[in-house]
């Protein structure tokens, strides 16, 4: 275990001074020739606005960081960032303090406004203030989106990196009050997310399906949707699978309590407050059937955990796999907040990559219906999963840890999304300080393991980038950024090959302020029609 850090975590900065025009880096190595495209990246950039500190990272108004990668010649890349003008920083900025609740931070009325203007703002509704997009980003046709845990969505520029337009709130469009920051992205072009909603038979999560090529809004709709086991509640979740055939959903035990909702205000409290952790219920994990939105009737159900990040989930010989990063309990969202990362506390030792088989064909409930027998239901080759009936309709499933290494904000090639794979690619930390973060690369398969680790840096989420006409699964690059833990100025643009995991490039900036951290990004090749993951 490390020893004491004599400086605070990278990831409680906050960015002084935007880096508008890209700068050069020097270069140690060799860009391959064939890479040519953009490594665009979105975080929790500003967590000090005026005269509030933010409570929790989620918090942080957003930046948008870009390696311009061109691997021509003698190669070149160049790094820029930009404040995202999010409605929440104009305001606040403007205020000189937070305006707008936020994940883990409460706004509170301007103490100007009078006494009947301050009881109006604590009755607005907390949606409508969560307009900052500090998570993710995404293409919907050819316009670039940054995304957030709320309807509201940002074009940028992918070049200038600047705000194009007003926000676009998908509530407007279909009947969804929520969308995930993380949507997938088909082969042809079809964007697929999840919300929820509220109606006449309770609360509910959507499918959205976002047609090929609509990067205009026009044609989305309502795939599937799935009632929540709560009459008036649901499921804080931040992902979603997808496989050939079905959309997998997790339904955790952590409820977005809706009382504790519709009283946010009047109790002077942010969003995470009303997060209920029910260690009594078990995780149920849910499929529905792409081509007709129907539900499957097994119900999956699994000892009680919380995931930020499903890696990949596939079908083979009559099975559903799923991976993902697996937490014990909803204690990683506590472990996110500044204090706990000022005093490098944080707890994300305890995010393991795990897999779960779910059995699929030719499973009929025992004929003793004590269910006391408990025979594995699972025969896939290779498997130590193990799943049993418990109920006529219940399937148990009892994990399988892939790996004894944390593993946190997994990517893989995203070729394989939604089909059998063998890499995944993430962060790893050993323990409470920034010094521990590694890149790791995860065989699934033979689990064995490759790392990366640079003394005095502390990576971001790994990007894989295929090589033009690869077959291998590893044949490319992995891409990511690493911040100098005490000089906060400099940055390196990292390129790893993906096979040997080694080095073959290195590219190290000094920017015109701080750099902060990330969560999550893409990468655009030049040239390319559609941008996945």
């Amino acid at each position: 275990m490390a020893g004491k850090v004599d400086h605070p975590s990278t990831w409680v900065r906050t960015l002084d001074k935007e880096t508008e025009s890209p700068v050069d880096g020097i270069i140690i190595g060799k860009i391959p020739e064939w890479l040519q495209g953009s490594l665009m990246r979105n975080g929790s950039g500003i967590l000090e606005i005026g005269e509030t500190k933010m409570d929790h990272l989620f918090d942080g108004l957003s930046v948008i960081n870009r390696f311009a990668i061109d691997g021509q010649g003698e190669g070149k890349a160049t790094y820029q960032n930009c404040i995202l003008k999010s409605d929440t920083y104009k305001d606040s900025k403007a205020a000189n303090r937070l305006t707008m609740h936020q994940f883990g931070t409460f706004a509170y009325p301007d103490p100007c406004k009078s006494l009947l203007g301050k009881y109006a703002c604590f009755f607005k509704a907390a949606i409508d203030c969560l307009y900052n997009c500090a998570v993710n980003l995404c293409y919907f046709g050819d316009k670039l989106y940054a995304l957030t845990e709320t309807p509201f969505i940002r074009q940028i520029d992918s070049e200038t990196l600047d705000i194009i337009g007003e926000k676009c709130d998908i509530s407007k469009l279909v009947a969804v009050n929520h969308a995930t920051a993380h949507p997938h992205v088909n082969e042809d072009g079809t964007v697929y997310n999840m919300g929820n909603s509220v109606g006449s038979k309770g609360p509910a999560y959507n499918v959205i399906e976002f047609p090929a090529g609509d990067g205009e809004f026009c044609r989305q709709k309502i795939v599937a949707t799935i009632p929540s086991r709560w009459k008036m509640s649901h499921s804080y979740y931040h992902s979603f699978g997808i496989t050939e055939n079905y959309f997998v959903f997790i339904e955790y035990p952590l409820i977005a309590n809706t009382a504790k909702l519709l009283t946010m205000n009047l109790r002077q409290k942010a969003f995470d407050s009303s997060l209920d952790w029910t260690p009594n219920e078990h995780t149920r994990i849910i499929l529905c059937e792409r081509k007709t939105g129907d539900l499957v009737e097994t119900v999956y159900e699994t000892p009680p955990f919380f995931s930020f990040h499903i890696g990949n989930c596939y079908e083979k010989d009559g099975y559903l796999v799923m991976d993902l990063s697996h937490c014990k309990d909803d204690t990683v969202i506590s472990g996110l907040s500044v204090k706990s990362l000022r005093e490098n506390k944080g707890d994300f030792t305890n995010t393991y990559y795990t897999r779960f088989v779910l059995p699929l064909a030719g499973i009929e409930p025992p004929v003793d219906k004590t269910f006391q027998k408990r025979e594995n239901l699972i025969k896939l080759e290779g498997s130590k999963c193990i799943s049993y009936w418990i109920s006529d309709k219940i399937i148990f499933c009892e994990p399988d840890r892939l790996s004894d290494l944390s593993l946190e904000l997994p990517r893989i090639n995203y070729s394989r999304n939604g089909l059998e794979y063998r890499f995944a690619y993430g962060i790893s930390q050993t323990d409470g300080y920034a010094e521990s973060e590694k890149i790791l690369k995860l065989d699934v398969t033979s689990r064995d393991v490759k790392i990366w680790a640079k003394t005095e840096f502390s990576p971001s989420e790994p990007v894989y980038v295929s090589r033009p006409g690869s077959t291998d699964e590893d044949d490319g690059v992995i891409l990511f950024s690493a911040v100098h833990q005490v000089d906060v100025k400099k940055v390196l643009l990292v390129i790893l090959n993906a096979a040997t995991f080694e080095e073959e490039a290195v590219v190290e900036y000094v920017a015109s302020g701080v750099v902060t951290k990330d969560f999550h990004g893409l990468f655009s090749r030049t040239g390319d029609a559609l941008h996945g993951y």
